[in-house]
């Protein structure tokens, strides 16, 4: 009988203290020399700290000094050794478990979240291409990615200055609360904030975190299903599903429905507090779900009914310990109401406002049963169908592959889990369906939040969910009658393959946006000087279309009379009613009563010829104009005017 063979061993070679310290600060620099090179400079300027770098080069020079000094001092444990010690670390910690029904070695989690995290990344660059080429230049148009990028440029500019007015943006003056008109986008804002901070472009951080949505999304859906199925090629599988929906490539322009990677990683911190009964995994679904609230009140609010139809389902299920789960899941909802409370408030506040949502709109844009035949327009497999079976907001076609792998999970016999997702794939179809359905007529009329929202189709992203932890138990089904590992891993790509060829929406259309603003603002910040806030009118007002004026204010933030938003308050309405006529008694007295120190004139908005006539009774009109600088723009021309002191200012 032949003597098993040890396993290899491997020293341990670890470095000293200091060594790894010197590594990681050589990491650390590396990476900013990235963001550098990005960013065309560093420029940090908070809370008192000023830091400019406007080369990678110096960098590059402190890495090699940090990295021959160490090496010198430590010459035994050199960095690439120590890596190279590390990543057989992690494959030693890769364990196949013969007594488990999963086939497929499970990695450690650390070498699973590299290695999702790198796969997800280089699909996310495929799939949207060729945005990652133009990610300091340009949007995928000039509307909502204009009104959110601006909300994370607020959120950033105002978080170390003015905390307490955060949400007392610089739009619809004299209003308060104005941020709570949209999505406040705090929790990507707050995550991407040192990247606005060290001077990358605002455009840049913007691109970041959209894909940052598809990435993380795909790395959440593939640690659930790897959570409930122990099964690593399954979970794969489900993260593309989940990550590529096509119903999201519908959706490029709305940066917030791309931020769902909280939902998956909600469920995967609510099925660990239910295994094992830690507090520490309890509070985790509190700061995810307040995490998904804070990115997209949509997903968040539907994430909220999710949880408590598929969470129901498996307290039902739970022999043992449940008092002790209810306990922890009460304390995780607590954090979360303590994380919330802050946003809640200036919803509530805002409310007063702008009012709720109709019900006349929640049906116009709830969705039937032929919308789940509708593929966006874009992609190349069945574009066509989105014209026949969809309209605006609702085409849902969640793929065939995604579709065909859950039938699979649920041919019986089911366990505890499939019914548990089946039950909340049920749910989230009739929530899409709206006052269609069976449950949301009663949400809307009984559970407030939901007067807020409009689009009940866009709970699709759950139908997408449950697709997607449903096929990976399809997978986990089918790889089991699989004998050969590399058959198994073979069988998951062509899978992948066909996911990616469903969801494949074409080249990303792209914007080219103007990375500096017009020369004339700089005029009226000297003009203003040492004088506090100035508020400001931008002519034309457009009705729906004020997001380019947000984006110009994110480089001087004036506070502005113009605005675009979720909700549009009567103020502001009664305000682009009277500039029609501009610059007449009526304008005039409604620029006084609120406020207004300067009117910008934007000639690249307006027919020449109607530009001039405007120019010539602002110039004629003997009310107190003063014209302050005329400045090109666009093969057009810019002016700004000051307006008298006005008797009532913003408080």
């Amino acid at each position: 009988m032949t003597a098993q063979r040890p396993a290899e061993s491997i020293p341990d070679s670890s470095p000293p203290a200091w060594a790894r310290a010197a590594d990681l600060l050589c990491l650390g620099l590396l990476l900013l020399a990235a963001i550098a090179t990005l960013s065309a400079g560093l420029r940090i300027h908070v809370l008192g700290l000023r830091l400019t770098l406007t080369s990678p080069y110096r960098l590059l020079l402190w890495i090699g000094v940090i990295a021959l000094i160490r090496h010198v001092a430590a010459p035994a444990n050199p960095a690439p050794q120590d890596l190279l010690r590390r990543f057989r670390t992690w494959r030693r910690r890769a364990a196949t478990d013969s007594t488990c029904s999963a086939p497929v070695a499970i990695t450690s989690s650390t070498g699973f979240l590299i290695g999702t995290l790198s796969l997800f990344i280089v699909l996310t660059i495929t799939m949207t291409y060729p945005q990652f080429l133009h990610m300091k230049d340009a949007l995928h148009d000039a509307g909502d990615p204009l009104l959110n990028l601006w909300a994370m440029s607020w959120v950033a500019h105002q978080l170390p200055t003015a905390p307490v007015h955060l949400f007392d943006a610089n739009i619809f003056a004299p209003n308060r609360w104005t941020l709570a008109y949209s999505e406040t986008l705090l929790a990507p804002t707050v995550v991407a904030a040192p990247l606005l901070w060290m001077g990358m472009p605002s455009i840049a951080v913007y691109n970041v975190v959209l894909l940052s949505g598809f990435v993380l999304s795909g790395v959440g859906a593939a640690l659930l299903v790897r959570e409930l199925t122990h099964h690593t090629s399954a979970a794969i599988v489900a993260g593309v599903i989940f990550a590529f929906l096509p119903f999201r490539f519908d959706h490029l322009a709305q940066l917030q429905l791309q931020q769902a990677e909280w939902i998956p990683l909600s469920l995967w911190a609510f099925h660990r507090t239910m295994r094992t009964g830690r507090w520490r995994d309890a509070l985790w679904v509190g700061v995810f779900f307040a995490g998904q609230m804070l990115s997209c009140m949509y997903y968040g609010i539907f994430l909220a009914a999710y949880l408590v139809v598929v969470g129901g389902a498996v307290l039902l299920t739970t022999v043992a310990g449940v008092r002790q789960r209810l306990l922890l899941l009460a304390a995780s909802s607590v954090l979360a109401a303590v994380l919330l409370a802050p946003a809640g408030t200036a919803y509530l506040n805002a409310r007063h406002d702008v009012g709720e949502r109709g019900s006349a709109e929640n049906m116009i844009f709830s969705a039937t049963w032929r919308n789940y035949l509708a593929a966006p327009a874009v992609n190349r497999l069945y574009g066509s169908t989105a014209d026949r079976f969809g309209s605006i907001e609702r085409r849902l076609f969640p793929g065939l592959v995604a579709v065909t792998l859950a039938a699979v999970a649920l041919w019986p016999p089911l366990s505890t889990l499939r019914t548990a997702y089946l039950v909340g794939l049920a749910f989230a179809v009739d929530l899409t369906l709206g006052f269609n359905g069976l449950l949301y007529p009663s949400l809307y009329q009984y559970v407030t939040p939901f007067r807020a929202l409009r689009i009940p189709a866009l709970a699709v992203i759950l139908v997408g969910l449950s697709l997607s932890v449903l096929a990976g138990f399809g997978v986990t089904r089918l790889s089991n009658r699989i004998r050969s590992p590399l058959a198994r891993w073979a069988f998951a790509i062509v899978l992948c393959a066909g996911v990616l060829a469903e969801s494949q929406a074409g080249a990303m259309h792209l914007t080219p946006i103007q990375t500096d603003p017009p020369a004339i603002y700089a005029d009226m910040l000297r003009d203003i000087g040492n004088s506090p806030t100035a508020t400001i009118v931008e002519v034309p007002m457009i009705l729906g279309g004020d997001q380019v004026y947000m984006y110009y204010s994110t480089f001087h933030w004036q506070t502005l009379l113009n605005g675009y938003s979720g909700f549009f308050p009567p103020s502001y309405l009664s305000v682009v009613a009277a500039m029609r006529q501009f610059p007449d008694a009526r304008s005039l007295a409604a620029l006084r009563e609120r406020g207004a120190r300067y009117a910008v004139i934007h000639g690249e908005w307006l027919a020449p010829e109607e530009y001039r006539r405007l120019i010539g009774a602002v110039d004629g009109c003997g009310c107190g104009l003063t014209l302050v600088a005329r400045r090109p723009w666009q093969d057009r021309e810019i002016s700004l005017y000051r307006l008298p002191i006005p008797s009532v200012q913003r408080e």
